[in-house]
């Protein structure tokens, strides 16, 4: 089995909305295969059944609550499937991979302090709103 384009991103936003809520990944798991099967075609909607069912199984072997499972059981998941022979269970790694960068991408960005107005010099002057000459900066 394969996805294709229309199956991978489906495929990347199931594993955004995982890694976002890994204690809803049942609940997410159902959604996403319902849709995939009432819009996609066949193929493409057993090969993310697929790559979703691969998911769920080593993540219930990882940690069977759902109220335990954190962004750190995804991590474990993601590098368990991403060392199977199977090319799906590695797509579905991958997938994961990318949504667990993305959340830790959005975290720093959230985090990150803001550049501070005024630090240079010339930004502490009276006329500090007007555009500044470049011959003014020189020397």
């Amino acid at each position: 089995m394969e996805l294709d384009e229309t199956g991978l991103s489906a495929l990347a936003n199931f594993a955004e909305a995982a890694v976002a809520a890994p204690r809803d990944f049942e609940r997410i798991a159902q959604a996403t295969v319902s849709d995939a099967r009432r819009f996609d075609s066949a193929a493409n909607s057993s090969a993310l059944t697929a790559a979703i069912e691969a998911i769920g199984a080593t993540l219930t072997k990882l940690e069977r609550d759902p109220a335990a499972r954190t962004v750190d059981t995804m991590m474990l998941t993601a590098r368990r499937l991403r060392e199977r022979d199977d090319q799906l269970a590695q797509e579905a790694g991958r997938a994961i991979v990318w949504a667990l960068e993305n959340q830790l991408l959005l975290a720093a960005r959230r985090d990150a302090d803001p550049l501070p107005s005024g630090v240079h010099d010339v930004d502490r002057g009276p006329e500090r709103s007007r555009p500044v000459p470049i011959r003014s900066l020189e020397g």
